[in-house]
This record gives C-alpha cells, sequence and structure tokens, in this order.
C-alpha cells in the first residue's frame, strides 16, 4: 500500500487524481478483497510481469472503455426516441394536411385553383414549423424522464395533458404564421373546431405511441448499463485475480 501511494506521488497531480477517482469507483463497485489482490498486483507483491504503472493504466484504461460505453448508449437512447418521434409526426402532419384539403374542396367551391393550392400549401407549411415546437418540447420530455415511473392510469393522464400542451403550442404558432384575410377559404377558427371535435383522439394515440415506445427504450438501455456493470465487475476480478484482460 505504502508503495502505491508512494508511486501515485511521483505523477503529476491530476493524474493521481484520476487514478484515485477510479480506484473509488471500483471500490463502490467491488469487493475489497479485490481491492487488495490488485494493490499486491500493482506493488509487485504477487507479480513481477507488470510494472506498477502498467497495473494502473490497463485498470484505468478497463475503466474508460465501460465509461465510453455508458456515454454512447445514453447518447443513443435520446436519439432513438426522437428517431421514431419524428416519424409519428409525419403521421400527424399527412393526417391534418389530408382534414385541411378536404376543408378546402368543401368551402372552396367559389375560389380558384390558384387559391386553393397557395392556401393549402401556406397552412401546411405553417403546420409543419409548429410542430418543429412540439418536437422540442417532446425532447425536453424525454430528457425529464418524468413518466417513467407511472401507474398506468398516470401515464394516461399525463399523455392527455401533454396532447393539451402540443396542441397549445401548435395553435399559438399558427395563429402568429397562418395570415388570415376576406379571402381565407379555411379559417384557424373553424381548424381548432375540426380538431377538437374529430381528431384530438387521433393526436392521442399517437402521443401514447410516442411516450410508450420512450419507456420501452428507457428500459432497454438500462438494461444495456446493467449488462455492462457486471461486464465490468467480471473483468476487474478477471484482472485482479489473474492478470487477464478482455478484448
Amino acid at each position: 500500500m505504502e508503495e502505491f501511494f508512494s508511486y501515485l506521488k511521483t505523477l503529476p497531480p491530476k493524474i493521481s487524481l484520476a487514478i484515485l477517482g477510479s480506484f473509488a469507483i471500483i471500490l463502490i463497485l467491488t469487493k475489497w478483497s479485490w481491492m487488495v489482490k490488485l494493490l499486491n498486483l500493482i506493488t509487485g507483491n504477487k507479480s513481477k510481469k507488470r510494472t506498477c504503472g502498467d497495473c494502473v493504466l490497463i485498470l484505468f484504461g478497463i475503466r474508460e472503455k465501460y465509461d465510453y460505453q455508458i456515454r454512447k448508449l445514453e447518447h443513443d437512447l435520446l436519439k432513438k426516441q426522437m428517431t421514431f418521434t419524428e416519424q409519428k409526426l409525419q403521421e400527424v402532419i399527412f393526417y391534418l394536411a389530408q382534414s385541411f384539403n378536404e376543408d378546402i374542396k368543401i368551402l372552396g367551391d367559389d375560389f380558384k385553383n390558384y387559391q386553393k393550392i397557395r392556401e393549402s400549401a401556406l397552412y401546411c407549411e405553417a403546420l409543419k414549423n409548429s410542430l418543429l415546437l412540439v418536437k422540442d418540447e417532446l425532447r425536453r420530455s424525454f430528457k425529464d424522464n418524468g413518466f417513467l415511473d407511472l401507474s398506468e392510469t398516470e401515464f394516461r393522464q399525463y399523455i392527455k395533458n401533454k396532447v393539451d400542451t402540443m396542441i397549445t403550442i401548435s395553435r399559438a404558432y399558427l395563429k402568429q404564421h397562418y395570415a388570415e384575410t376576406e379571402e381565407t377559404i379555411v379559417t384557424l377558427d373553424h381548424r381548432f373546431k375540426k380538431i377538437d371535435s374529430f381528431h384530438k383522439s387521433k393526436i392521442e394515440d399517437v402521443a401514447s405511441q410516442i411516450f410508450t415506445k420512450a419507456k420501452d427504450i428507457v428500459r432497454i438501455i438500462e438494461n444495456k448499463k446493467l449488462e455492462l456493470d457486471e461486464s465490468l465487475k467480471s473483468e476487474i476480478d478477471a484482472f485482479v485475480s489473474n492478470g487477464e484482460i478482455k478484448e
């Protein structure tokens, strides 16, 4: 033990602190007896095949390898959640755009085709941009993960609340960017009433799919992280006991 700390004194302060931090983490994850074996290995009481510096660097490398894998899993978590979310929001855009075009056909008998096309394009563009803001709100929800441990009843209510928030965000954007004039065929007031009456259940269904999938992805990632923790313990145990390194 004294030789180990003497060795640390010869290293730059930042490296010494990093090594001590790694040992502290490993001490939490492993058994004290393993630490004793490791210190014996490092200080040369068990084997002369590796120097003290070799063992410290190997141990540090093992920990860094698993830290990198954990960081990658955490990055992949949000990425996978957002990929699925974007797919479902595209469905919403297509669904609401179709609904708008139906309104154009019904309400636009007295208007020329170019007016209908222009208004449809204006609405669809505003709708797409409003759902970009909705996507940002969903991303924040995934980062908070406040829905993970909810009961089934609480989860359903959570989704209803989120849908209300999503609709409010979209409406606020449309009011600012869908310019109505005397020649407007389909007013926002008409669209909002139709969404509340006919389309809200569809939006709630999509939101339910989004958050259910997000929960499933979190569980899969958490299980993989647990597997990595076990693998880390096994690799440290093998190294401390036998000097073996897993490739």
